[in-house]
C-alpha cells in the first residue's frame, strides 16, 4: 500500500496527514516530483520514471495530478484511489476510484475512518 502526494498537498506540512495514513495502512508514503523538488519530502519517495516504479495492492493518489511520468511509475498497482479538486486530472481518469474535492476535507475525515474500522 502506497499513500502518495503531489504539488496539490501545498508543503511539507501537508504530508503528515499522508505518512498517519500510511501508517495505519503498514504501507509507505510517495510523492510526485514536484513535492521532491521542492524538498517537501526526501527525493528517495519519488515515484515515477525519475523515481521509483511501484505495484502495489493499493495506491491512494492525494492532490497529484497524473502526470504520463508520474503514471509509468503506478500503472502497475492493482487499485488506484485519487482523492483530487479536479474532476479532469488525468490521475482521476486513471483511478478505480476517486473523491473528487479538497483533500484537507477529505483526508481527515478518512483517517478518522480507518482508525474507527481498525479499533473496531
Amino acid at each position: 500500500m502506497v499513500v502518495s502526494g503531489g504539488r496539490g498537498i501545498g508543503s511539507g506540512d501537508g504530508f503528515k496527514q499522508l505518512e498517519e495514513l500510511a501508517k495505519l495502512l503498514k504501507g509507505a508514503v510517495g510523492a510526485s516530483r514536484p513535492p521532491c523538488d521542492n524538498a517537501w519530502v526526501p527525493a528517495g519517495l519519488q515515484v515515477g520514471l525519475t523515481g521509483k516504479i511501484v505495484s502495489p495492492e493499493l495506491y491512494i493518489a492525494v492532490a497529484l495530478s497524473g502526470s504520463s511520468q508520474h503514471m509509468s511509475g503506478c500503472s502497475g498497482s492493482k487499485n488506484i484511489i485519487a482523492i483530487n479538486k479536479d474532476p479532469e486530472a488525468n490521475i482521476v481518469k486513471q483511478a478505480r476510484f476517486a473523491v473528487i474535492g479538497d483533500w484537507k476535507k477529505i483526508l481527515p475525515a478518512f483517517i478518522e475512518k480507518v482508525k474507527e474500522l481498525l479499533a473496531g
